[in-house]
């Protein structure tokens, strides 16, 4: 049978999407026929029937995972074992709602909890493609530019996760889209941008010593007491430096969701596995020391 292939930087959701109109079919009926589920819809970011996708389009089941869904994003700062783990308990029949994945459409729902897309990008995409997609690098959480064309991002009022069936099936040309406030500088918000892009791109692996070695930077803030008082002066640093606007928009807490007596700015710092965070908090602690002078740290 007929399946179309993903475009470059495509999300599986996405290619579902464009099979169902490429196929003639329903997408709900294209769903549940992957899924023997049911299902009549699928949450946008997390991967699901991976194995039934590939083999639908003739491809290697681990070149659809990396190039096709977020799993190298997530799993940016994690070990090799721990990705490895991952990447098997993703070999499934049936959609996995995986917490590795969650918190990629935002927590709480906030106006960037939604499909966004570069409108350069989609003029290209309908030039060479005669169709528009949905890039996976445009919905990572706290982007708001495109690293290709360093422009902002448009929104759109389609959640980033569960919707329903009806919107569900949009391509960014259905939409008008929709201006968002950039709530931090062009520099910062191109920053965020091109390290998710690398992250994407499984480019920053090996990055998680460097963000050990910045132990030493939260020494020089003037904070080694205590772990306490690590804790705070870092969060408040941090916080002060992107805003709350920007913290909130990308629904990120410094708190750590799997020790909640502490926040996590002082435990990354730690010499031991930082798996319990999210690759933003991690961007975001790198861009901080990159251009956050120490001397000017409050103590």
């Amino acid at each position: 049978m007929y399946f179309p292939r993903p475009y470059p930087d495509e999300l599986t959701s996405s290619l579902l999407i464009r099979a169902a109109r490429h196929l003639g079919v329903p997408y709900d009926k294209l769903v549940k026929y992957l899924t023997g589920m049911g299902r009549k819809r699928v949450h946008f970011t997390n991967p699901f029937a991976l194995q039934q996708i590939a083999k639908a389009t003739g491809m290697a089941y681990d070149e659809i995972l990396v190039n096709h869904t977020l799993y190298p994003y997530v799993t940016a700062f994690m070990s090799r074992r721990r990705r490895e783990q991952i990447r098997a308990s993703l070999v499934a029949t049936v959609p996995q709602m995986r917490s590795d994945f969650n918190w990629l459409a935002g927590a709480p729902w906030s106006s960037l909890a939604c499909r966004r897309f570069c409108p350069q990008c989609l003029r290209e995409d309908l030039q060479q493609h005669g169709e528009s997609y949905w890039h996976r690098s445009h919905v990572l959480p706290g982007v708001y530019t495109c690293t290709n064309h360093s422009s902002p991002l448009l929104g759109t009022s389609i959640a980033l996760g569960w919707c329903e069936p009806v919107r569900a099936r949009a391509c960014p040309s259905d939409n008008p889209g929709i201006e968002i406030d950039l709530p931090l500088s062009r520099h910062l918000l191109d920053a965020v941008a091109c390290y998710s892009k690398e992250a994407l791109d499984g480019k920053l692996s090996a990055r998680l010593d460097g963000i050990r070695a910045h132990a030493q930077e939260v020494e020089e803030l003037g904070v080694k007491s205590s772990k306490g008082r690590i804790t705070r002066c870092l969060s408040r640093q941090l916080e002060k430096f992107y805003g709350p606007s920007y913290l909130s928009s990308a629904g990120l807490s410094w708190l750590n969701f799997r020790l909640s007596v502490e926040e996590c700015p002082a435990l990354m710092t730690r010499r031991s596995e930082a798996t319990a965070f999210t690759t933003l908090q991690h961007l975001l602690l790198q861009i901080f020391f990159e251009n956050f002078p120490a001397t000017t740290a409050q103590r």
